[in-house]
Order: C-alpha cells, then sequence, then structure tokens
C-alpha cells in the first residue's frame, strides 16, 4: 500500500469517532428537519455538560486501568447537600460538595490502594454506601434551593448566547487534557495503567497516583453537580442514579482501553457527543426510553469488542 494510502488508513483508525460523530449530524440533519436547528444543537451542549464533566474525570481514573462505579450515587448525595446549604449560603452550597468530593476521591483511592481491592468491587460498595446516604440526608424527600440567587448563574447565566456551563465543560476538557499530555503527572497516570509494576522499579508511586485519579474524578462530579444543582435549585437523592454508566459508555466510545494505558481526554468528548446526538436523535424519532437503554448498552458492547480486537491486534 502506498504512503499515502497509509496516512488515510491511519487517519479514518485515530478519528473513527470524530467521522462517525459528523456522519450522523449529517444523516440526522438531513431526515429530521428539527435536529439542525440552532435551538436543538444548543440544548445538545446544554445536555451533554453534566456527563461530559463526569466523563472527563473517569477518563483519568480508566487510563490508570481503574473504574469508577460511585460517581453516579456520589453526584446524588453531593446534589442534595450542596441544595441544602445553598438555602442558606451560596458559597457553603459550592465550597461543601468540593470539600466533600476530595474527601470521598482519597476514600475510594485509599481503599482501593492501601487494601489492594478491585476498583469496581470498591467503587460498588462505594455507590451502594452514598446512594443510602444521599436518601437518609433528606429522608427519600427532593428539597428545593433558593432562586434567585448568584449561585444559580453557574446553570443559568450565559455569554455571547452561549451557557455559561457549557463554558465550564470545555474548560475542565482542555485542563484535563493538558494535564494529560503535557504534565509530569499526565505521563504518570498513563506509565501506571499501561504496566505498573514497570512504573514502580521507575520509582513511580502508583498507589498515590491512582488515588489523584479517584480524587480528580470525585471533584469533576462535584462541578457537574454545581452545574446541574445551579440550573435546577432543586436536590433529589436519586438524580445522579446511572450516571455511571453514561459516563463509562462515553469514555469507551470515545476509545478509551479498559484495560488502562491508552485514552484521550479530547476522544472522550467526542464519545459524550457521539452518545447525546444518537439519544437526541432517538428522541425526536420518538423512540421509546426503553430502547435508547438498549441502544446505550449496544454501543459499549461494541466498544469494548473493538478495544479488545485492537489490542490483541497490538500485543500480537
Amino acid at each position: 500500500m502506498s504512503k499515502k494510502g497509509n496516512k488515510f488508513t491511519n487517519i479514518l483508525r485515530d478519528q473513527s469517532q470524530l467521522i462517525i460523530l459528523i456522519l450522523l449530524i449529517v444523516i440526522f440533519s438531513i431526515t429530521t428537519p428539527s435536529f439542525r436547528t440552532t435551538g436543538n444543537f444548543v440544548n445538545l451542549l446544554k445536555q451533554v455538560t453534566v456527563i461530559g464533566v463526569i466523563s472527563c474525570g473517569m477518563t483519568i481514573v480508566v487510563i490508570t486501568g481503574c473504574l469508577d462505579l460511585s460517581v453516579g450515587s456520589v453526584f446524588s448525595l453531593l446534589n442534595v447537600v450542596s441544595i441544602s446549604f445553598q438555602q442558606s449560603n451560596n458559597f457553603l452550597g459550592i465550597f461543601i460538595p468540593l470539600i466533600m468530593a476530595v474527601v470521598i476521591g482519597f476514600l475510594n483511592g485509599f481503599v482501593i490502594t492501601k487494601f489492594k481491592v478491585n476498583s469496581i468491587i470498591a467503587t460498588l460498595g462505594s455507590l451502594s454506601f452514598y446512594a443510602g446516604a444521599a436518601l437518609l440526608y433528606t429522608n427519600g424527600a427532593i428539597i428545593a434551593g433558593v432562586t434567585g440567587t448568584w449561585y444559580g448563574f453557574i446553570g443559568r447565566g450565559k455569554l455571547l448566547g452561549i451557557p455559561i456551563h457549557v463554558y465550564i465543560f470545555f474548560i475542565i476538557a482542555i485542563i484535563y487534557q493538558i494535564l494529560l499530555n503535557n504534565t509530569t503527572l499526565g505521563r504518570k497516570i498513563k506509565y501506571v495503567g499501561t504496566n505498573t509494576t514497570a512504573a514502580e522499579i521507575a520509582g513511580i508511586r502508583s498507589n498515590r497516583i491512582r488515588t489523584i485519579a479517584f480524587i480528580i474524578s470525585s471533584v469533576s462530579v462535584a462541578i457537574a453537580v454545581l452545574i446541574y444543582s445551579s440550573r435546577m435549585t432543586t436536590g433529589s437523592p436519586v438524580t445522579g442514579a446511572g450516571f455511571e454508566f453514561d459516563a463509562i459508555t462515553a469514555v469507551v466510545i470515545g476509545g478509551t482501553s479498559l484495560a488502562g494505558g491508552k485514552g484521550s481526554i479530547f476522544k472522550t468528548i467526542i464519545g459524550v457527543l457521539l452518545l447525546a446526538v444518537i439519544i437526541n436523535a432517538l428522541t425526536l424519532y420518538n423512540v421509546p426510553y426503553a430502547f435508547q437503554n438498549i441502544v446505550k448498552g449496544f454501543l459499549i458492547i461494541v466498544a469494548i469488542i473493538i478495544d479488545i480486537r485492537v489490542r490483541r491486534r497490538i500485543e500480537g
């Protein structure tokens, strides 16, 4: 094959998610006039910010070779905590969830690294623990925050016609992308995910790196909570149910390997947008919600199969 052919093949392989996203946007724009409206595209961006920010944090964890299944229940807990404090003090409504997120991320990382517990098992326990804590905190009730304060600017404010939280999403994505590709910490995160033993021989403290990754993931959840809570000004103990699966789906669709060591924040964003575009189109087609879940499940299975085949080809 010619060099030009090889280059084209490499582009198709490396940017396959982006190419699929563009093709789907074109197809849906042609088949569904309401899809291509400016209002729909703005709504799409508004809808992806919460899962998008969570997925960026999840990407960091997955690259270290772990999974964080607790993000959904942590979201629910921080949501009700944020609103409950916002009722009396806007600053505490922001500050307390962020501090709690650091503690939660540290505890997840500590349990996994100190006691050598599989991250899926450990965070599955965390999922149940924080889901129960959220229900206990509100006695299962939905709580309302105070409207008309500067707290709501995060979720409802606009700049140049674009919601502030969309800017926050992209700023977080840029910061994480720089962290992964242009910092010593980012290189260590990839080394740990690629080969933990080799990383430790090289002097990298893998336990510390994985704990930092879980802290980043939880803080990402807290930022997503502030976006959601300030927009809705309500807190529900079950708000985040299922968010962990949406985040993992977006991360895997974006090409981050569940085996660790490989991943890109940029491609995770593409995965988030790809998932959102498909769900949005299905909604416009009046496809039942249950079928949308089937589509999500199908996408993650396909993405995992592709990841396994690629890794086998590289190792072979």
